[in-house]
């Protein structure tokens, strides 16, 4: 009853899969003339990748394949090879558990089927000429009559794999052309492009679409990522444009002024000199001490900004002892400022243009504070290109959007701020300028010997 009860207890189970494989070994009718055994497994491991066969079923078919000849694939034949699982499990570094479950794999992939002899063992015997005279084991011939299944996925596969690759580095220029001009828009300053949104954008979607084979899908998103980085472009080239056109009117209105016949040119007195006025093509001399005659007779509103704000000479000094301990310390006028400025804006690389248009758009004072400014955050790291900095800080003056002196106070905390961790670092906060300034009062008072 027992047995009534389990009758196919201990065999191998026929299913579906079972069945679907056995008809297609039966359709098997050989190889093609121009495919042998070597190239029907090298159809077979190309379209393995696009078929989601795994890797451990390509290995074992790899390995029953050694034990075929040529001639069993030919038409009327039948490519079987009859290894005990334990020594087909030792050719695979498996427990032959392990490799029951790949056969069963195999048999749902149809890539294999099975024809077992009366006592279910497998085993087999060759003629002497090399064709089998009987087998029972696994049967290859599923594979034989899928080659060309196998050859078109693999070429279809491939295709797919250009195509991706094409869009994915279209995809990667069009992130690094928008990291470029991401990076324009922040060295010139350049409000409102959205240039930082952009670039998020394009790094999100880079991330997304790493893993996606959807070509549409990925089409859709290069396109898109393509027509806002075409968008960004014209809008900072614009950008770049108009600043040009400034730069090249300023320059314009200083070789006029040095060209005319009867321009009057600043001096360091209050008395101008006119007809011993000297010009120079680098930096002009800034004025020194109190007598300073500012070119500009009302104040402009960077230079009421400062005032609002109290930042005067002493205040800049304090904000950055390292660039101004060469100021004078008995008093601290704007004309020693003006010509420290100037010498930084020399140093720094910033063009003169770029400094005659911070005079003529903020005055002398205010020019002086930004470019003080600029160059305390160009040493500190914050600023890689001072010039740019500069004629940012222009364009915002000429809008009326620069508030220097919340600028200067923002300075002034964060020095406080450095100065309170080094305190809490070590017992010497100084900084060198601090040192330098004290040196300097020193040597003026007369203290030193």
């Amino acid at each position: 009853m027992a047995y009534a009860c389990s009758p196919g207890s201990g065999f191998r189970r026929f299913d579906a899969f079972a069945a679907q494989a056995e008809q297609t070994a039966g359709e098997f009718r050989g190889l093609p003339a121009d495919c042998g055994p070597a190239q029907a497994l090298a159809a077979f491991k190309r379209a393995a990748p696009y078929m989601q066969i795994p890797a451990g079923v390509v290995q074992l078919i790899d390995v029953l394949f050694a034990w075929t000849t040529p001639l069993d694939w030919r038409g009327g034949a039948n490519p079987i090879v009859w290894p005990r699982n334990e020594k087909l499990a030792r050719k695979l570094g498996l427990g032959v558990r392990q490799l029951q479950n790949l056969l069963d794999r195999a048999i749902r992939l149809r890539l294999i089927s099975h024809l077992d002899s009366p006592n279910g063992h497998r085993g087999g015997q060759r003629n002497a000429d090399g064709t089998i005279k009987w087998a029972y084991g696994i049967v290859l011939a599923p594979i034989g009559t899928r080659i060309e299944d196998f050859r078109q996925t693999a070429a279809r596969g491939m295709a797919e794999d250009a195509a991706i690759d094409a869009l994915k580095k279209r995809l990667g220029a069009v992130r690094r052309r928008i990291s470029s001009l991401a990076q324009t828009a922040i060295d010139h300053m350049l409000v409102g492009t959205a240039a930082d949104e952009e670039l998020a954008l394009v790094l999100s979607a880079t991330r997304q679409m790493k893993n996606v084979r959807d070509i549409d899908l990925l089409t859709g998103c290069v396109e898109q990522m393509e027509q806002r980085g075409r968008a960004l472009e014209a809008e900072i080239a614009a950008a770049l444009v108009e600043i040009q056109a400034e730069q090249m009117q300023s320059e314009t209105n200083i070789i006029t002024c040095s060209d005319a016949d009867e321009c009057t040119h600043s001096t360091t007195t209050t008395e101008p000199q006119t007809a011993n006025a000297v010009t120079s093509s680098g930096f002009p001399e800034g004025s020194r001490g109190e007598g300073f005659a500012q070119t500009r007779t009302v104040a402009s509103s960077v230079e009421e900004d400062l005032e609002k704000h109290g930042v005067d000479p002493a205040f800049i000094e304090s904000v950055s002892p390292e660039l101004c301990h060469s100021l004078r310390h008995s008093q601290h006028g704007w004309g020693d400022v003006i010509h420290l400025a100037e010498r930084l804006a020399d140093q720094a690389g910033i063009h003169k243009t770029a400094w005659h248009e911070a005079r003529r758009v903020m005055g002398e004072r205010g020019a002086a504070a930004s470019v003080i400014a600029t160059v305390h955050k160009y040493h500190a790291g914050d600023v890689r290109q001072p010039g740019a900095y500069l004629r940012g800080m222009n364009g915002k003056a000429q809008k009326g959007t620069l508030h220097l002196g919340r600028t200067f106070h923002g300075l002034k905390d964060n020095r406080q701020s450095h100065l309170m961790r080094a305190m809490h670092d070590g017992p010497d906060p100084r900084a060198m300028g601090d040192l330098a300034r004290r040196a300097m009062a020193l040597v003026l008072s007369g203290r030193t010997s």
